[in-house]
């Protein structure tokens, strides 16, 4: 396994989850900068120690690692209103094209095609 593309795939994990679950208060963004160094650590240590030799090996090993980032940076992901991103998801409660588009445009991608059409206001 190289470390590179596990460095990668964490990335688009947290990406993926800031840009779905994008009300993270004041601690967000240092909560991503500390998971990222974690992580990009672990991900060393696993390429260090785990020897994979098949590609089904490996491809098990980029499933397992890409699962549990995913579910760890989820579940400790903080939130505005101290809910879980990964309580959400269990609760029902997915990403709506609205929190989608904060996502991106807190990454500086601005997609207004997201947003909800508005509906004309009737004056009498």
């Amino acid at each position: 396994m190289k470390p590179w593309t596990l460095i990668s795939l964490f990335i688009l994990v947290h990406l993926a989850a800031l840009v779905c679950y994008p009300q993270t208060g004041r601690m967000g963004t240092t909560y991503i900068y500390i998971s990222l160094l974690l992580w990009s650590a672990f991900s060393f240590l696993i390429c260090l120690c785990v020897p994979g030799t098949g590609a089904a090996v490996k491809a098990a090993q980029y499933l397992s690692f890409s699962l549990a980032c995913a579910l760890l940076t989820l579940s400790f992901l903080p939130q505005k209103n101290r809910v879980s991103a990964l309580s959400k998801i269990a609760d029902g409660k997915y990403p709506d094209r609205r929190s989608v588009f904060i996502g991106l445009l807190r990454l500086g991608i601005y997609c207004p095609g997201l947003l909800p059409t508005q509906k004309e206001e009737i004056l009498p």
